[in-house]
């Protein structure tokens, strides 16, 4: 009996001993699977672009026409040289003026003139309009209207007269400007002789 006891307990042991190894492999919940891995590092920031200039005083956008000197400074002044007729008798004129350009290239002016010659010798007030068309480039067409009165010396009347002009402001270094034109007068007070004519007009100026 005490043997078959013996034999129980060896056989239960062994038992035991086998059944152990299969415990031991248990892994808990925390090794079950590898851990994620990290997310990859954010993409490094470009560089920060410096600021563009700014652009200079008048420009455009780019793929825009560039602006004509004329439009940006818009008050100008200019000295003349030409031509009158009164009392049927022509006389070189010297003079100058003032305009200011509003909106469009359009420029009102007001020439203040002074002609002398074998006789008369006449004072000058010519206010008018000219509008500049709005083309890039260097050489600009101008056309406009102008009202001329005509204070005449030696006792004769004053004269007044309407006319019309065109031709083409040069633009040149900085604000410097050369206009070439011709311009139609016809005389409509006090006329004698000839009371309509074709008179050359040179200006040279500049613009602020």
């Amino acid at each position: 009996m005490r043997t078959a006891r013996l034999a129980l307990v060896v056989a239960l042991a062994v038992s035991a001993g086998s059944a152990a190894p299969a415990h031991a492999q248990y892994v808990g919940p925390s090794q079950a699977a590898p851990p994620p891995p990290p997310p990859p590092p954010p993409p490094e920031e470009a560089a920060d672009e410096p600021p563009p200039s700014a652009p200079p005083r008048g420009a455009l956008p780019p793929g825009q026409q560039s602006v004509p000197e004329w439009s940006v400074r818009r008050l100008r002044l200019w000295g003349t040289l030409g031509a009158t007729f009164a009392y049927g008798q022509s006389a070189v004129s010297l003079g100058g003026g003032v305009g200011y350009f509003i909106y469009g290239g359009v420029l009102p002016t007001l020439d203040l003139g002074f002609s002398f010659g074998d006789s008369p010798t006449v004072f000058m007030v010519k206010p008018g309009v000219d509008w500049f068309l709005p083309v890039p480039g260097g050489i600009v067409p101008y056309v406009g209207g102008y009202y001329a009165h005509w204070f005449v010396s030696g006792g004769l009347l004053p004269q007044d007269a309407w006319g019309v002009r065109g031709g083409f402001s040069f633009a040149s270094v900085g604000p410097a400007t050369f206009l070439l034109g011709i311009a139609y007068e016809r005389v409509f007070t006090n006329c004698t002789g000839t009371c309509a004519y074709w008179v050359p007009q040179i200006a040279a100026g500049f613009a602020l």
